[in-house]
């Protein structure tokens, strides 16, 4: 039984196999540039259809409505991270909260992808080391 391959997984690639100019390249493509936040604003964007009916064309287009979720969005006017925005005391018994900036290996995701400020990446960091100490 052969084991299928993704195209994209490119980890089977060790880096000294590789010549040095082509090492950027491989990790630019393996590179994860999917980012987790915290959601600050509505995640779906509900659109009603609209048809308009002008003399040989029929234009079709949707029209954004409002979130009916709006009052209860955080808001977010300094760009700061999520952390500092919404002024939560994070604990370390919080393991919904710290699960967000966790990988499923248990390694604390980089800052770029979750967003945190310096700070609050290193705090988190800790919470979470804390937390998998306790066994939560």
């Amino acid at each position: 039984m052969t084991e299928e391959r993704n195209l994209c997984d490119l980890s089977f690639l060790k880096m000294n196999m590789l010549p040095l100019k082509l090492r950027p390249l491989l990790k630019a493509l393996t590179s994860n540039i999917e980012i987790r936040n915290i959601a600050l604003s509505s995640v779906l964007g509900i659109k009603e259809i609209k048809q308009v009916q002008n003399d040989k064309e029929l234009v079709i287009y949707g029209e954004i409505q409002p979130s009916p979720r709006e009052p209860y969005l955080l808001k977010n006017e300094d760009h700061c991270c999520p952390i500092c925005a919404s002024g939560l005391d994070v604990k370390h018994t919080d393991v919904l909260i710290l699960s967000q900036f966790v990988r499923s290996d248990g390694c604390m995701l980089p800052k770029r992808i979750t967003g945190l400020c310096k700070s609050q990446q290193k705090r988190m960091g800790s919470l979470v080391t804390m937390a998998q100490k306790a066994g939560m």
